[in-house]
C-alpha cells in the first residue's frame, strides 16, 4: 500500500522533476559497474560547479520528429495548431542513419557517457530504432529512450532489449484512464499500459535486472488535485514492477514567464553536461528551446567537440555563469528558472 508518507520520499531531481526511487527489490543500479555510478558523480558536479570540460558527458539525439499522438500539453502540439514550424524547419522525418553513426562514434570516442534518443518525436517510429541502440551499446554508452509505449508491443520491447537498451523511461499522464485519454490524443489507456506490463514480463525473462524503468507524468497546475494523483500514480506503476516514478512541473506555452523569474541567481546546469542534436542535425543546448533560439551549430557540417567549445556555446555559458542568464532573450522567457521556485 502506497501510504501518505511514502508520498513524503519524493526527491528532487532538477529544477522541474521529483522523483520516487526505487524500492531495494526494484533497484537496478546495484547490478551496474562502479563506472555508472562515477558516471553520474559527474553529472551532479558538472551542473553544479558550472564545469563543461571539453567535451558533453551525454548526447540528446533525436532519432524522428515525427510523434503518434497530440498530447495537450506538449510544444509540438501547441506548434502544430498554431503553424508554427520553426521546431522543424525542414519537415518531419527521421535522423540520417549515417549522422548518427558518427555522432555515437565521437561521442564515444571522446568520452561521453551516455546518449538519449528522443527530443520532440516519439523514437518508436523510427523503424532502426533497436538498432541504433546496438550502435550505441556497441560503443559502450548507456542507451536511453522516452517514449509514449503506445508502440512498445511485444516484439518492439525484445528487439529493443536484446539490441541492450539500458534505461527506458514511459510518459504516462494520468493514472485515471478518461483523464489519460484526455491528455494522450490518440492513445488508449488500458492498450499502453499493456504494453508496458509485456515490457517488464520481457526484461524479466531476459534477467536484465540492470535495466532501468521509469514511469513519469506532467502534474496539473491545480496543486489541491497533486497529492491524490501521485499516491494513485505510485501505486499503479509499482504494481508493475516500474522501478522509478516521477512527476513534472507544467510548462504552460501560452504564458510569459519573464516576468515570473527570478533575477539573478539562476544557472542552467545542462549547459555543462549535455548537448542536443535535432533530427536534422542542428544542435542545440536545451531541452526546452523547442523554437531553435538557442541553435550553436550544425552536426552536419561540425563536430560535436567544435560545436562543445564555441564561441557561442561559451558566450550563452558565461551569462549563466555570471548571473546574467536574462540577458540571453530565450533564457529570460524560459519557465524553468520559475519552476525551480515551485516545490510539490
Amino acid at each position: 500500500m502506497v501510504t501518505e508518507k511514502a508520498l513524503g520520499t519524493l526527491a528532487y531531481k532538477s529544477p522541474t522533476y521529483y522523483e520516487h526511487k526505487a524500492p531495494i527489490d526494484l533497484d537496478w543500479r546495484q547490478y551496474r559497474p562502479p563506472s555508472y555510478l562515477s558516471y553520474r558523480k559527474e553529472w551532479e558536479r558538472r551542473g553544479q560547479e558550472g564545469d563543461y570540460l571539453s567535451f558533453p558527458l551525454h548526447l540528446d539525439l533525436d532519432p524522428t520528429n515525427r510523434c503518434n499522438l497530440s498530447c495537450v500539453m506538449c510544444p509540438r502540439t501547441h506548434y502544430l495548431a498554431t503553424g508554427n514550424m520553426a521546431w522543424a524547419p525542414h519537415g518531419l522525418g527521421d535522423m540520417d542513419f549515417a549522422l548518427y553513426s558518427r555522432l555515437i562514434g565521437e561521442a564515444s570516442q571522446e568520452g561521453a557517457m551516455s546518449v538519449k534518443l528522443n527530443f520532440l518525436g516519439e523514437p518508436l517510429l523510427n523503424r532502426r530504432l533497436p538498432e541504433m541502440v546496438s550502435v550505441a551499446r556497441e560503443h559502450k554508452l548507456w542507451v536511453m529512450i522516452n517514449t509514449n509505449a503506445v508502440l512498445l508491443d511485444p516484439k518492439m520491447s525484445r528487439s529493443l532489449l536484446e539490441a541492450g537498451l539500458t534505461d527506458i523511461f514511459f510518459s504516462f499522464d494520468s493514472p485515471y484512464l478518461e483523464e489519460y485519454e484526455r491528455i494522450r490524443v490518440g492513445a488508449k489507456y488500458q492498450k499502453t499500459l499493456a504494453n508496458i506490463a509485456s515490457f517488464m514480463a520481457i526484461k524479466e525473462e531476459l534477467g536484465l535486472n540492470y535495466v532501468q524503468t521509469r514511469a513519469s507524468m506532467v502534474l496539473p497546475e491545480d496543486p489541491y488535485r497533486r497529492k491524490d494523483i501521485q499516491r494513485d500514480y505510485i501505486k499503479l506503476f509499482r504494481d508493475l514492477k516500474v522501478a522509478e516514478i516521477g512527476f513534472g512541473l507544467p510548462t504552460v506555452m501560452e504564458r510569459d514567464y519573464s516576468s515570473l523569474n527570478p533575477k539573478g541567481f539562476f544557472r542552467c546546469p545542462d549547459l555543462f553536461r549535455r548537448i542536443f542534436i535535432f533530427q536534422d542535425g542542428v544542435a542545440g543546448p536545451c531541452c526546452g528551446d523547442w523554437e531553435r533560439r538557442l541553435v550553436v551549430g550544425d552536426a552536419n557540417t561540425e563536430s560535436l567537440k567544435e560545436i562543445w567549445n564555441n564561441d557561442s556555446y561559451r558566450a550563452l555559458r558565461a551569462a549563466h555563469l555570471t548571473g546574467e542568464y536574462q540577458s540571453v532573450p530565450a533564457c529570460k522567457v524560459c519557465s524553468v528558472p520559475y519552476l525551480s521556485q515551485i516545490s510539490l
